[in-house]
Order: C-alpha cells, then structure tokens, then sequence
C-alpha cells in the first residue's frame, strides 16, 4: 500500500498540484484545515475552504458563491485557445446547464429531477439487480478480478445508458468519451492533451445530437426523450420555450458522466475501505442492515469528488477570514468530511454513525448533485449482492498498488483488485 504522507508542515509549504500530496490528501488538509478556515493558496491564486462548517456556509448561499459561468474568467476548464476554437469550428461550445446559477439552474433542474427521484430509480431496481448479478456472473468462478475494470466501472455506466437511452452496445465508446469529458478537471493538461479530450468530447456531443434526432422520430421512456418533449423556463426571455440542442447535449453529456465517474469510484473505494479495516467487513458479514451507513461512510471518507470551485460575488469574509469580491474559493469536500470538528474519528468508519449521510460527498443545498439518490441506491443493491455472492473477499496477492488518478478534483483508485470465495 503507498502510505507516503504529506512532505509538509505547514501550509505555506503545501502544493495542491504536487502528486504526492494528490495521493493522500487528507494530512495537507489537517494541516491547512488548522491553520486557517480559508488559507490563500499564491500558487493556485484562490482561497482553499477545508472546515465542514465553512464548506456548508458556503454551499448554503449560492447567490453570494457562485459557479457555472461565473468562473469562465477567473479558472477557465478549457485553457487553451485552440481548443477552445475546436469547440467553435467542430461541436458545440462546452456547456452544463445543471452547473448554472440561481435561479435558472431551478428550472434546468426542473427538467431532470423528476426522472431521478428515489421512487423512479426503484422502478428500475430489477434492471439494475440483473446488471449487477450478470457482471458477477462473468468472474464469479475465476477467484479474483479486477474489481474496477470488471465490476466498479461498467456498472454505473449500463444503468444511466439505460436511464438516458443509450444502446448498451455503445458503452466501451462511451466510456471513452466519458473519461475525456473529466480530463479536464484534473488540471495541468498540455496542450496537445487538452486538444485530443476536447476533440472526443465533440465526437460525444455528435453522438448525443444524432440520438437527440432519434428520440425525436422515435420517442421512447427515456431521460433523453423527456428532454425533447418538455418545455424549459427560460427566465430571461420571460417565458416556457423548447430546449435548443445545445442544452439536450449539455444536460445529458453532464447526467452521463455524472452517472458513472463518482459512483464507479465510490464503489472501488468501499473496497478498499473494507480491506484497510475488516471489522467493518466482519460487521457487514454479519449484518447487512450497515449496508446503507457504510456507503455514507465510504462516500464521506474517500470523498469520489475532492472539491469545486466557487466565485465570489461580493466583500464577505469565511470564519472570521476576509474574503474579497472577485476571489475564487476551492472548496474541499474531502477535507469537510474529515474534519474531526464535525466527524470524531474521521478516518474510521462507523456504521452505526448518526450523521452518516449529512456528508458533503454529493454537496448540499440547491446545487445537490441530481444523481445523489441513483448513486446511493446503485451502491447498496451492488453491496448487497457482492456480499451476498462472495466469501472472504481480500485483496489478490501483489497485484494492488492502491495508487490513486492523479488530478485537483477526483479521488480515484488506478485499480483494485479483489481475491473471493465463492458463496
């Protein structure tokens, strides 16, 4: 296991962008968390929020901390110019209408929230179960597997094909625009590297318009058909109109990563926590009612999104700490979900933890991820039935690194993998 800790002690001395602080987070934000509630990082030209508290007050005032557009100018996704004029000369201009501010992002949500409630997922459970036990089924007599590339991963990205009414046939494709699509957030790209993600995502978002014209002549039960037949309340022209194409493919590049990148990550790293502490697997062997906490747990400790960013909108101060109109704030969800002020022993799960689920995971207030209750519910059916199916689950013998992607915002896991007993 790579158990190199941070090289600093203090915050000043801390480089966001180092790879071995991106390995193991947790003991620069110990660090920056005590030195200040909003410590101004010269390198990354932002004010990087570590406290629970802090995180909340924030994400509790969307008007004052803004993202979506308002960012463009102060850390643009898309740095250089020439891929920027890909999009211009090729596809569409990279947009995320679920990522847009009050209140038009009330009614871009309005759209899509009611396929992704608790209710409709559970409408899709059987299908779901089936996808779970079929992918078992191909390793099941093996002994081991590669647990991201053969379970973790393929997992969530059948179940929002499925939502969004995608062909299960064009999932290897997908996955490879998916991957391009979050390339981006990890920051530092060449430019040629960012070029070829930006030339992928166009190949995506043609894929996404041809199927936009397909659901239009042939309308089927599905998130991507919704989207076509529904009116959108466009607040600045004062009134309901259809959503442009441009929109479908934003809101539907943005639910299809959404719905595979975290939750593939989540699951790979509920693995991992149950190989760093096997009382907790012993627990979950003995009673599955902890499924639903160690899930809450797994999401909060190992965080799959480590932070966003914030732009702020007026004079205002963090904890006591000024902050000026016009900074941009790095909000670090992995750091609040360790912060030992709101989570006493925070590296530890615990299933029987009261506030399991007020995590940060998937943010808070209007701006929730839509996908919350989809990834949470994909999580506990895949942990019921793993369980259920496998015995004395370990990790295979010289095989796990437990090396993590490299990058400012994802916690991901390389590969993990699993040595089992067969049930």
């Amino acid at each position: 296991m790579n158990t190199e800790g941070c090289p600093y002690s203090a915050a000043s001395e801390i480089d966001l962008m180092d790879p071995v602080v991106q390995e193991n987070w947790f003991e620069a934000y110990d660090i920056i968390r005590e030195e200040s509630p909003a410590y101004f990082m010269e390198q990354l030209g932002m004010y990087v929020v570590t406290r629970y508290d802090d995180i909340e007050q924030v994400l509790r005032q969307p008007l004052l901390f803004t993202g979506g557009s308002d960012l463009d100018d102060s850390a643009p996704l898309i740095v250089f110019e020439s891929s920027r004029k890909r999009y211009e000369e090729k596809g569409w201009a990279r947009y995320t209408p679920l990522g847009e501010n009050l209140p038009t992002h009330t009614h871009y949500r309005a759209l899509v929230d009611p396929a992704l409630t608790a209710a409709k997922v559970q409408e899709k459970e059987p299908f779901i179960r089936a996808a779970i036990n079929e992918l078992i089924d191909n390793w099941i007599d093996d002994g081991e597997v590669p647990f991201y590339d053969q379970f973790a991963e393929p997992l969530p990205m059948i179940v929002i094909a499925e939502l969004l009414g995608l062909p299960r046939m064009d999932l290897p494709q997908l996955k490879t625009w998916s991957a391009a699509w979050v390339l981006p957030f990890s920051r530092g790209l060449t430019e040629a590297e960012e070029n070829e993600a930006v030339d992928l995502h166009i190949e995506l978002q043609h894929y996404i318009y041809e199927t936009i014209q397909a659901k239009r002549a042939r309308p089927a039960n599905d998130i991507i058909t919704r989207l076509t037949q529904i009116e959108f309340e466009d607040v600045d022209a004062g009134h309901k109109r259809p959503l442009l194409d441009k929109e479908i493919i934003g809101i539907t590049d943005h639910l299809l990563i959404g719905g595979n990148e975290t939750t593939a990550f989540a699951l790979s790293n509920g693995l991992w926590v149950l190989f760093q502490h096997p009382e907790t697997y012993q627990s979950l062997q003995n009673d599955r009612s902890g499924i639903k906490n160690f899930v809450e747990e797994v999401l909060r400790i190992e965080s799959p999104t480590q932070g966003l960013l914030r732009h702020v909108n007026d004079d205002t101060e963090i904890g006591g700490v000024p902050i000026p109109k016009g900074a941009t704030l790095a909000i670090r969800y992995g750091a609040g979900n360790r912060d030992p002020r709101r989570y006493p022993n925070p590296a530890k799960p615990d299933l029987s933890r009261k506030n399991a689920g007020r995590h940060l995971a998937f943010g808070i207030g209007e701006k929730v991820c839509p996908g919350a209750t989809l990834s949470r519910l994909e999580q506990r059916w895949a942990w019921e039935i793993l369980l259920e199916r496998l015995d004395n689950m370990r990790p295979t013998p010289g095989r796990n690194q437990y090396s993590h992607r490299k990058g400012m915002w994802l916690r991901a896991l390389d590969e993990i993998y699993l040595s089992f007993d067969k049930a």
